[in-house]
This record gives structure tokens, C-alpha cells and sequence, in this order.
């Protein structure tokens, strides 16, 4: 494991991985993965990692207990 700061939230998803949900495809380290996508908004492509959409959904989850899901 390597050693992260006290703030930085990819300590808590070290051993977390992103599965394909259509069976048996390969996985990936959370830690090591991003998702690219086209904002809706602005329809400009971005880019974020995926242990920071983890830290949204665990910090959202008890606000907005009904809409996530």
C-alpha cells in the first residue's frame, strides 16, 4: 500500500476496484482509473478520477439520503 497524506482521500479506496457489470470483464484499480465524459452542460469533455467520485458519493450519501441510490 502506498503511503498517502492525512488528507488525501485515495487512502480509503486503496483496495477498491471498478468491475464491468456484463459479466466477467476485466477490473480495474480505482486508484489508477478516471472517467471521461461529456458535460451535459457545457458539452465540454472532462475528466475525473474515479476515488474522487467515491469521496462525492460517500460525502453526499447521508445530505441526500433519498435521490442517491
Amino acid at each position: 500500500m502506498v503511503e498517502y497524506s492525512s488528507h488525501d482521500w485515495r487512502k480509503n479506496t486503496d483496495d477498491a476496484i471498478v468491475k464491468d457489470n456484463s459479466g466477467g470483464g476485466p477490473t480495474m484499480k480505482v486508484n489508477e482509473s478516471s472517467v471521461i465524459f461529456t458535460n451535459p452542460k457545457t458539452l465540454k469533455q472532462e475528466q475525473v478520477d474515479v476515488s474522487r467520485l467515491v469521496r462525492v458519493f460517500v460525502n453526499n450519501r447521508d445530505d441526500l439520503k433519498r435521490s442517491v441510490k
